[in-house]
């Protein structure tokens, strides 16, 4: 494995942790605010979106090597 799935992989499970930690959030304290609700979906959609695997993070931290390569004049 080279560094970029490495990267990738430490994501996902970040987002593995995160998901568990709402849920077990959800299930101790049952408050129905509406801030808390809404910051529980918008932890889980990002949750969601570490464990799909980031793409964009991914290529942020790691970008195409062969983008614009420029070849020298003779």
């Amino acid at each position: 494995m080279n560094s970029k799935d490495l990267f990738a992989l430490s994501l996902r499970i970040v987002g593995v942790l995160g998901i568990t930690y709402v849920i077990r959030n959800c299930v101790r304290v049952t408050s129905t605010d509406a801030f808390y609700l809404v910051l529980r979906l918008v932890y889980v959609i990002i949750g969601l979106y570490l464990i799909r695997g980031a793409p964009m993070l991914v290529k942020f931290a790691y970008p195409e090597k062969g983008g614009e390569a420029t070849t020298p004049k003779k």
